[in-house]
């Protein structure tokens, strides 16, 4: 936590004046990675430092593999990441978890960054709920059908399961939103299916809201990060998953070879590859799309937005 008292050191300190806060498994890796080759932007090089959430969660959680989540947990180690920003007009992170832990994370962002811009990206909750459930059985963590994960996901809240275990709660954005657009003066929300179907156009308009170049186009908006799925090969799935000497040495030599970015990009591209997508069944799905529906409806008068196609059945 970034102390109370100031000095000559920490004027100097360069932090974010913008940040993607969210929402998970919402294209907040891809847009992290599309803005990040802008030459007036710097993005820290840890994507989602989580310095913030870390200020505020009773660690560690208790969820299948919980303990493996990374935080920036002093606020000298958050200021070392942006000491390459010098120069730079547009300065920021993407913690995905800011968003919805709004009621804890605000007062301290408001606190250490003062008024930053701030970046919503929003998905449909019915399918960022199964994304997230898709995304933990890819990592070999979700040992339970979509259908017991959402019997399960009260009793995991309360026994302190991670944030990506809130499969239906994470999913209400409304006052999520509505306290973002109150605390602070500039806040731009993107839909995920606008970033997937005309990237370039978002990205431009991301651009103008950050007050950067907007003629600057990035070469990868084809690429989709951080893919959720059923691994269609277990064994060639969990070499992306083990934290040894192997899997290190492949990471290690990918970002030699190509440099860290498109190391990544290399990688979630072969991922993505061995994913199997699979449909909700539709008893789910209608049971969601009612349990969100109210809040839908609020989200939209809030933003203006048009959310039509997150109210209608497949």
């Amino acid at each position: 936590m970034a102390p109370n008292g100031s000095n000559a050191q920490q004027q100097q300190d360069i932090l974010p004046n913008f940040l993607i806060a969210g929402a998970a498994k919402s294209g907040t890796t891809s847009l992290y990675y599309y803005l990040k080759g802008h030459p007036e932007i710097y993005l820290s090089p840890v994507k989602e430092p989580c310095f913030f959430t870390h200020q505020i969660l009773e660690l560690p959680q208790q969820g299948i593999g919980d303990d493996k989540k990374f935080y920036i947990k002093t606020f000298e180690d958050y200021c070392r990441l942006f000491q390459g920003a010098e120069g730079k007009k547009a300065v920021g992170e993407a913690s995905a978890d800011s968003v919805y832990l709004y009621d804890k994370t605000i007062p301290i962002i408001k606190r250490i960054l003062g008024d930053p811009a701030i970046i919503i990206l929003l998905r449909n909750p019915v399918t960022r709920a199964f994304s997230a459930y898709l995304h933990l059985v890819r990592d070999n963590r979700e040992p339970l059908s979509f259908e017991e994960g959402l019997a399960e996901e009260e009793d995991r809240i309360q026994r302190n399961w991670q944030c990506m275990w809130h499969y239906k709660i994470r999913g209400l954005y409304y006052g999520q939103v509505k306290a973002f657009m109150k605390a602070f003066s500039r806040v731009k929300v993107v839909l995920h299916d606008d970033l997937k179907k005309t990237p370039m156009s978002v990205v431009k308009e991301v651009f103008e809201f950050l007050g950067v170049d907007t003629s600057y186009q990035p070469t990868d908006t084809a690429t989709r990060y951080n893919t959720s799925g059923i691994p269609r090969f277990k064994s060639l799935n969990n070499l992306f998953l083990m934290k040894n000497i192997v899997q290190r040495s492949i990471r290690n030599t990918g970002s030699f070879m190509l440099t860290e970015d498109r190391w990544v990009k290399l990688r979630d591209t072969l991922r993505g590859k061995l994913l199997v997508k699979t449909e909700m069944k539709p008893e789910t799905r209608a049971y969601l799309q009612q349990y969100f529906r109210e809040d839908i409806l609020k989200l939209r008068e809030l933003t203006g937005k048009d959310l039509s196609a997150w109210l209608k059945e497949k």
